[in-house]
C-alpha cells in the first residue's frame, strides 16, 4: 500500500488542472512585455591580442580593412598590418613608419597591395605590403582630413591615382617622377574642411560642411549635391566626421552625426543624376558603417557603429560634443557607450530597427568622442571590426549556438527549439543539441509554473523518441503533473515501457476521474499491467466510499465504476464487469454483451435490462432468440405489459411469437389503440371471436367492424357501418369490394333509414342492381332529396346499359356472319394438282405408272394434301382408313398431334 500512499500524497498537494491553468495565466501576464531584439552579432577581441605586445600599450588611431588583411594606425605613426584574427608576421611584413605623429587616416588599395595614409605632419604615405614599386611619400603644405585610393590604382597606366581632401578636393596622379596634384573641387572657408571622401567606380563622393557632392570623372564635374541634414553648427564635422559606405548599383550611404541618408546614382555616363532615397535620424552618433547584403539591394540592411551618451538628452549631448575644444576639457557624469545596430530602411524617414547591441566590458572614458571610434567590413565575408583608441573588437554574426542561447535567456522556447531542429546535424554533439534544447524548455516551462504549455510542447520536442518520451514522463511526476500527459502521450510510434503509462493513469486515477475513465476505455490494455490498475482503482473506490456522501462523490464514484468494469474485461472478467454495468445502469452494458458474446450471463436479468434502455433489450433478446424462450421472456417481464408489448411487437415483426397473438391483441388494445387495427389486419393467428368481443367491449368501431367483415358478417359490417360512419362513401367503398349483388339489396334496405345517403346510394348500385329491385325498395311517405336526379340516372344507366348490350349483340353476329363467309369461301375453293404433285404418304409423283397405279384413284383434301387410294388403304390400320373415307387429312391430324406432344 506504499504506492497507493504516494498517490495520495499527490492528490493532497495539488489540484491538477486548475494549479496548472493558474499558474500558466499568472507567469502570461508577468511574461507581456515583449523581450528585446534578438541580437544580430557577438564581439569578441581579437585572438592575436594576448601574443601582440603592441596591442596593450598602443593608441589606435585608424583602421582600413582587406579580404587579407588589417591596417591599424598608431598615434605614434606605426601601421601594423595583421590578418583577421589580429596575428601579424613582421618578419614578412615588416611594420610601417610612414609618420612621425598619430595616424589619421590609412586605406588600401583594392588589392591590398598599398597602404595609403595621412597625419598632421603634412604628408601623405603609399606604402606598400610587400611590394614596393610605388611607394611613395608627397608632401603637402596643409594636414590633410580625408584621402582615398583610385579602384585601378594598382593598373598600368592608369595614374596610380589618389585623391585627399582639405578644404580643397585634390586629385594626386603619377608622372614620371613625382605626383601632380590638381584641384577637382575648390572650396572656401566657410565650407570646412572635407572631413570624408570616397572613390567608387568613376564616382567621387566628398563632404565638407555644406553637404555631399558627388564628382564624375570623365565629364569633369559635381553631379549631385545633397545637403547636411543636421545643423553642423551643433555637431562639429572634426568631433563627428561623416562616413561613406559604397553599396553595390552605386548606392552612397552617408552616415554623419545622427543622420542617415542613402542617395542613388542612375543614369548612363555622362548623364548621371543623384537621388535621395532614404534620409532619417537614428538614436546614436555614428563612428562606422557597413551593410549586411541577405536579401539583396532593395532590402539591405546597414549595419552602424556609434557612439551614445546615457543619461542626457540627445540635443544636449549633441551640443556637448561640438563644444568640446579638448579631451580634458570635456566633464560630464554621463556615460559614454558603444552600440551597434542593424536597421532596415523602409520610406523615406522610415527604417525598421533589426537589431540593437551595447559592446559591454570596453574601456572607453567619459572624454570618448565619435571620432576616436571606427567601423569598417566587409559584407559578403560576414566580417566587421569596431575600432577604439585601445581594442580591437570583432563582431561575429550570431550562429546557431549563440540563437539559440538568446532565446532560451529570453524565454523563447518555441524559436530556440525551431533553430536547435533546423540545425540539428551541426549541433548534434554539442551541450545545445536537439535533444539538450528540448530538455531545458521542458525544464524551463515547469520551473515556471506552466506545465501545461510544456505538455503541449512535447509532441514536437520528444517526437518519436522513446527515451525522451520516458524522460518526460519521470520529469512530470516529479512535478506532480502527469495528469497533462493523457492527452499527448503517443500508444503507438513509439510505445514506451508499462511503467510510464501506469504512472499517468494512476495520477489521474487520484486527480481527474473522468480523464483516468477515457485513457483506460482509449488505451489498448497491452500497454500496462492491469492487474495494479485494477488494485489501485479498487482502493481509491474504497476510499471515496468512506467519505461523506455529496452528488459530487457519487458521480466520481460511479466513474471509477465504470472505468474498473472495462479494465474487468480487458481481464476476461466478464461476471464482474456486467454487474459493475448493471448496477450502475450503464447503457454500455448492451455493447459489452454482444461484443463478447454474454447473453447467458445476464439472461435472467432481462427486466433489469430492460430498466436500462427497453428498446436496446429487446433487440438483444430478438438477437439470441435461440438462446431463450419467448415464453420465458414474458414470464419474466409479464409485471410489465408495456415492455411485453413491445416484446411482442419485434418479435411478430420478424414472423415469430404466433402462440402470442391473442396476448398481443390484448396489449394493443390496452395500451396502443393505434397499432390494433393493423396488427389485426396482418396477423391471422389470434382468436377472432375472442378479438371481437374485446373490441366491443372497448367500444372500437374500427376494430369491430373489421373482425365483422373477417368473421364473414358482411351484413352485420355494413349495417354497423352504415349506423357508425354516418358517411355512406365508405360503405359503398365497402360493397364494391365485396361483389355481392345481396350485399348491395341488404345496403338498400339499411340505408332506408338515412334518406340523406338514399340518392347517392342509388346513383351507385344502380350498375350493379336490377332497377326494379331498387325501385321496390324504395322507402314510402319518405321525403328523399335528390331522388328525381338519382332516378334520372338510374334510367339511363339502365337504358345505356341495354343499348350496349344489344349494341354487342349484333357486332357479335355481325363477327360471325363474316366468319362464316370466310370459311365457306375456303371450303369451297378448288385444289390444284400438278404434274410434279407427290403423295403425301408415299412422296411418289402421283401421276407416275411405274408402281401400277391409275390417276383416278386418289384422295384429294382442301388442304392441298394428295393421297394415293392405294398408300391409304395398305399403309394405315383401320381407324386411320376410317378417318380419311370421313374426309379427315392424315397429314394434318399427325402435325396437330405432334404439336400437341
Amino acid at each position: 500500500m506504499e504506492e497507493n500512499g504516494d498517490h495520495e500524497n499527490e492528490h493532497s498537494e495539488h489540484s491538477d488542472v486548475d494549479f496548472d491553468e493558474f499558474h500558466d495565466e499568472t507567469f502570461n501576464n508577468e511574461d507581456d512585455e515583449e523581450p528585446p531584439l534578438e541580437p544580430r552579432f557577438k564581439y569578441e577581441r581579437l585572438k592575436g591580442e594576448d601574443t601582440m605586445t603592441f596591442m596593450k600599450t598602443a593608441t589606435f588611431t585608424s583602421i582600413d580593412l582587406h579580404d587579407k588583411f588589417i591596417a591599424i594606425g598608431t598615434a605614434s605613426g606605426l601601421i601594423y598590418i595583421l590578418d583577421h584574427h589580429g596575428y601579424g608576421n613582421f618578419d614578412s611584413v615588416p611594420i610601417l613608419r610612414p609618420h612621425r605623429c598619430a595616424v589619421s587616416k590609412v586605406k588600401f588599395d583594392e588589392t591590398g597591395s598599398y597602404v595609403l595614409s595621412c597625419a598632421n605632419d603634412s604628408k601623405i604615405v603609399v606604402s606598400g605590403v610587400g611590394n614596393d614599386k610605388l611607394c611613395c611619400t608627397v608632401n603637402i603644405q596643409v594636414m590633410p582630413k580625408s584621402i582615398y585610393f583610385a579602384p585601378d590604382f594598382i593598373r598600368q597606366q592608369s595614374g596610380h591615382c589618389f585623391i585627399m581632401g582639405e578644404r580643397n578636393l585634390v586629385l594626386y596622379e603619377k608622372r614620371l617622377f613625382q605626383y601632380k596634384a590638381s584641384n577637382l573641387y575648390t572650396g572656401s572657408e566657410r565650407d570646412g574642411f572635407i572631413h570624408g571622401c570616397s572613390w567608387n567606380d568613376n564616382l567621387i563622393a566628398f563632404t565638407n560642411d555644406t553637404g555631399t557632392r558627388v564628382y564624375e570623372r570623365g565629364i569633369e564635374k559635381i553631379i549631385t549635391s545633397v545637403q547636411p541634414s543636421h545643423d553642423v553648427d551643433r555637431v562639429r564635422s572634426s568631433r563627428s566626421p561623416p562616413k561613406h559606405l559604397w553599396m553595390p548599383e552605386n548606392t552612397l550611404v552617408i552616415g554623419w552625426a545622427e543622420t542617415v541618408t542613402i542617395l542613388k546614382i542612375k543614369g548612363e555616363e555622362g548623364s548621371r543624376r543623384g537621388e535621395v532615397h532614404h534620409i532619417f535620424h537614428v538614436s546614436m552618433f555614428i563612428s562606422g558603417m557597413s551593410y549586411i547584403p541577405d536579401g539583396g539591394n532593395e532590402n539591405v540592411e546597414l549595419f552602424l557603429i556609434g557612439l551614445q551618451l546615457e543619461g542626457e538628452d540627445f540635443d544636449d549631448t549633441a551640443s556637448m560634443i561640438s563644444t568640446v575644444t579638448t579631451l580634458t576639457a570635456m566633464e560630464s557624469s554621463v556615460c559614454t557607450i558603444l552600440k551597434t545596430s542593424v536597421i532596415k530602411p523602409l520610406g523615406l524617414k522610415e527604417y525598421e530597427l533589426q537589431s540593437e547591441d551595447v559592446i559591454e566590458n570596453v574601456r572607453l572614458s567619459k572624454h570618448t568622442l565619435p571620432y576616436m571610434i571606427h567601423g569598417v567590413g566587409i559584407p559578403y565575408l560576414g566580417t566587421y571590426f569596431i575600432l577604439t583608441t585601445k581594442q580591437i573588437i570583432m563582431a561575429v554574426p550570431y550562429g546557431p549556438e549563440d540563437g539559440i542561447r538568446w532565446r532560451l535567456k529570453y524565454n523563447l522556447y518555441d524559436e530556440a527549439f525551431e533553430m536547435a531542429k533546423h540545425h540539428a546535424e551541426l549541433l548534434a554533439k554539442t551541450e545545445l543539441s536537439q535533444q539538450c534544447v528540448g530538455r531545458t524548455i521542458i525544464e524551463g516551462y515547469l520551473d515556471s509554473k506552466r506545465a501545461r504549455a510544456a505538455a503541449s510542447r512535447l509532441p514536437l520536442i520528444c517526437g518519436e523518441s522513446k527515451e525522451e518520451w520516458e524522460w518526460a514522463v519521470d520529469r512530470f511526476e516529479e512535478a506532480k503533473m502527469c495528469t497533462l500527459l493523457a492527452e499527448v502521450l503517443p500508444t503507438n510510434i513509439p510505445t514506451l515501457n508499462a511503467t510510464s503509462y501506469e504512472k499517468v493513469l494512476l495520477a489521474c486515477l487520484f486527480n481527474n476521474p473522468p480523464q483516468f475513465r477515457k485513457l483506460v476505455q482509449s488505451w489498448s490494455p497491452d500497454l500496462y499491467k492491469t492487474s495494479i490498475i485494477i488494485d489501485q482503482t479498487q482502493w481509491r473506490i474504497q476510499q471515496i466510499s468512506k467519505t461523506s456522501e455529496s452528488t459530487e462523490i457519487e458521480e466520481t464514484e460511479r466513474i471509477l465504476m465504470d472505468a474498473l468494469a472495462h479494465l474487468y474485461l480487458y481481464e476476461r472478467k466478464y461476471e464482474n464487469a456486467l454487474k459493475i454495468l448493471m448496477s450502475c445502469e450503464d447503457f454500455q452494458i448492451f455493447n459489452v454483451i454482444d461484443k463478447h458474446q454474454l447473453f447467458d450471463l445476464v439472461k435472467h436479468q432481462i427486466t433489469d435490462l430492460m430498466k436500462i434502455n427497453s428498446e436496446r433489450a429487446l433487440r438483444l433478446l430478438l438477437d439470441n432468440a435461440d438462446s431463450v424462450e419467448p415464453s420465458f421472456v414474458m414470464e419474466k417481464i409479464g409485471r410489465q405489459p408495456k415492455l411485453q408489448l413491445a416484446y411482442l411487437t419485434k418479435l411478430m415483426s420478424r414472423n415469430e411469437g404466433a402462440e402470442f397473438a391473442d396476448k398481443a391483441v390484448q396489449l394493443y388494445a390496452e395500451y396502443d389503440q393505434k397499432k390494433l387495427l393493423p396488427f389485426l389486419r396482418k396477423n391471422a393467428n389470434y382468436n377472432v371471436k375472442k378479438a371481437f368481443t374485446l373490441c366491443q367491449r372497448k367500444g372500437y368501431i374500427d376494430e369491430t367492424i373489421f373482425l365483422h367483415a373477417k368473421s364473414g358478417n358482411h351484413f352485420e359490417a355494413v349495417k354497423m357501418m352504415v349506423q357508425e360512419y354516418k358517411n355512406i362513401e365508405k360503405v359503398i367503398a365497402y360493397c364494391k369490394d365485396q361483389n355481392d349483388s345481396d350485399l348491395w339489396v341488404h345496403l338498400l334496405g339499411v340505408v332506408t333509414e338515412f334518406p340523406a345517403h338514399f340518392s347517392q346510394l342509388i346513383i351507385e348500385a344502380s350498375n350493379c342492381l336490377d332497377p326494379l329491385v331498387i325501385m321496390a325498395k324504395l322507402p314510402e311517405n319518405v321525403d328523399i332529396p335528390n331522388l328525381s336526379d338519382a332516378l334520372d340516372k338510374l334510367l339511363m344507366d339502365d337504358s345505356n346499359y341495354v343499348e350496349l348490350q344489344q349494341c354487342c349483340y349484333e357486332s357479335t353476329l355481325n363477327d360471325v356472319s363474316v366468319l362464316t363467309k370466310d370459311l365457306l369461301k375456303t371450303a369451297n375453293a378448288s385444289v390444284d394438282v400438278f404434274v410434279t404433285s407427290r403423295c403425301s404418304l408415299c412422296s411418289q409423283i402421283v401421276n407416275s405408272l411405274e408402281i401400277g397405279k391409275k390417276i383416278s384413284e386418289l384422295k384429294v383434301f382442301k388442304c392441298g394434301h394428295i393421297f394415293h387410294s392405294a398408300c391409304s388403304s395398305e399403309n394405315f390400320k383401320l381407324d386411320r382408313r376410317q378417318s380419311i373415307e370421313e374426309g379427315i387429312c392424315i397429314a394434318c391430324s399427325d402435325k396437330v398431334d405432334t404439336t400437341n406432344v
